[in-house]
């Protein structure tokens, strides 16, 4: 690996991202951190299927335009199943639709 002569470590720049956050005011700091929205995240979910509300979330539209794609089979990217009446829907297929890898 060839080096440069201002090239510092992975060590000293961590150390140096550490000085700066310490030093931000709280509601800088607040502004950098994620936000948990209460969903999970695509690319770590193990179930094989979600419901329509968390699905609507990684779509980003809205529950009831899901129900429409349900009830008109074939109107919408994504086909659900049912299960025990309520709609759940693939996450491989969203994934698909996305190109997310799991």
């Amino acid at each position: 690996m060839q080096t440069f002569p201002n090239q510092q470590s992975p060590a000293d720049i961590q150390a140096l991202f550490s000085q700066f956050l310490a030093q931000l005011p709280p509601a800088q700091l607040a502004q950098l951190t994620p936000k948990s929205d209460g969903f999970p995240d695509i690319r770590t979910e193990s179930r094989t299927h979600v419901t329509t509300a968390i699905a609507a979330h990684w779509t980003g539209r809205q529950e009831q335009t899901l129900r429409g794609w349900a009830c008109y089979s074939g109107s919408g990217p994504l086909i659900p199943i049912r299960v025990h009446g309520k709609l759940m829907w693939a996450v491989a297929d969203i994934r698909r639709l996305f190109g997310v890898s799991a």
